[in-house]
């Protein structure tokens, strides 16, 4: 639920007046997901295998724009998308316009990038299930299904 959530399973008009707000929810949940030194190599991982990005080249990029992982990400689709270098994208959004203004300007229709992100998210949360129990859910919080935690180890729930 953590990163369907996050993104919602609802078309992209029901996102409301924000049309790149799904771009930032992705950006969060995955600076989120790399809050550990686990979840970060995860995420390292998980980002070059699906943008085709050498590892180190990933972080030297955010080394360089100081950018999280989730705006490192989205600038690497959009680059992907438009053919326009990743360096060029980071630079028009760190002189300050959205993800969302970038894509429009290079002719970029957010629905099929935000299918993206999110079929990304969900791959990176079952990969952090299977890999790491106590993997951070959105509150911060070991998950439900983490070792020591559900039925009947407290955590306020009634019946």
């Amino acid at each position: 639920m953590l990163w369907g959530g996050l993104l919602g399973a609802f078309p992209l008009p029901a996102w409301g007046a924000e049309p790149a707000a799904p771009l930032d929810d992705h950006a969060k949940a995955i600076n989120r997901a790399a809050a550990t030194p686990e979840g970060r190599e995860r995420v390292v991982e998980h980002l070059s295998k699906e943008l085709n990005v050498p590892p180190a080249t990933l972080r030297a990029q955010r080394e360089q724009s100081k950018l999280g992982w989730g705006e490192l990400s989205i600038a690497h689709r959009l680059s992907q998308k438009t053919g326009v270098p990743v360096d060029q994208l980071i630079a028009e959004h760190k002189s300050g316009k959205g993800w969302g203004a970038i894509a429009k300007e290079h002719n970029v229709k957010l629905g099929p990038v935000v299918s993206e992100l999110k079929k990304s998210d969900q791959t990176l949360e079952a990969k952090a299930k299977k890999g790491d129990p106590s993997f951070n859910d959105e509150r911060g919080a070991r998950g439900a299904d983490a070792p020591g935690r559900g039925a009947g180890h407290g955590g306020g729930r009634g019946k």
